[in-house]
């Protein structure tokens, strides 16, 4: 019975993960494929640069939805064993987003699925976290830098607030890191883009 909860969990979780609303609006609104332009990433970052804050908003919530949909699901799939239901869930969602069944497996890095997971799975920590991200993105105005170091301190909250998530957090943390290595190297030559960059769609 329970190998059966996992395998609807992680199926579920990785389909849901699958859906990414920034080449559907980028299709609906422009008729073009996001992963073409800009950064080449379909998330709310590319999205703001190429077609403005209303889709970049909108992008952003239902990314952050479908983390917190496959975790709540989770919970009652598997009410007995939550931290584990919220730990596959989690994982597959993040997979789902990253590389995608229904779009070539070329996804996105999941940032915003993973607040959506992160919410569930520990609210607080989360919020503070987010909170102390968002100093270093006023500051730096670099999306991509934000989003590493809030993985990095949800990781450590995490070891000293809730160990209970230290592999969910691990797992987030390193995917994000991960799928970041190009933004990463740019960083380091000082040729990453900043927030509010603009980029045309041709």
């Amino acid at each position: 019975m329970k190998a059966l909860q996992i395998l609807i969990v992680l199926a579920v979780g990785y389909l849901i993960g699958s859906v990414l609303p920034a080449l559907i609006i980028g299709k609906m609104l422009n008729g073009v494929d996001i992963r073409k332009y800009g950064s080449g990433n379909p998330g709310t970052t590319n999205v703001l640069r190429t077609m403005g804050i209303g889709p970049a908003i909108l992008v952003f919530t239902i990314d952050v939805l479908k983390g917190v949909v496959a975790t709540l699901f989770a919970k009652i799939v598997m009410p007995d064993d939550v931290v584990l239901g919220v730990t596959l869930a989690g994982f597959a969602v993040i997979c789902g987003h990253n590389w995608p069944l229904y779009f070539g497996f070329r996804g996105g890095k999941a940032v915003a699925t993973s607040i959506g997971v992160a919410l569930v799975a520990t609210p607080v920590i989360t919020l503070v976290v987010i909170a102390l991200a968002l100093i270093v993105l006023i500051i730096k105005r670099y999306v991509s830098l934000t989003s590493i170091v809030g993985s990095i301190l949800y990781f450590f909250a995490i070891l000293i607030f809730a160990k209970e998530y230290w592999f969910l957090a691990l797992i987030i943390m390193v995917v994000i890191i991960i799928r970041h290595r190009e933004n990463i190297k740019r960083l380091l030559n000082g040729t990453e883009r900043k927030i509010g960059e603009r980029v045309k769609l041709q």
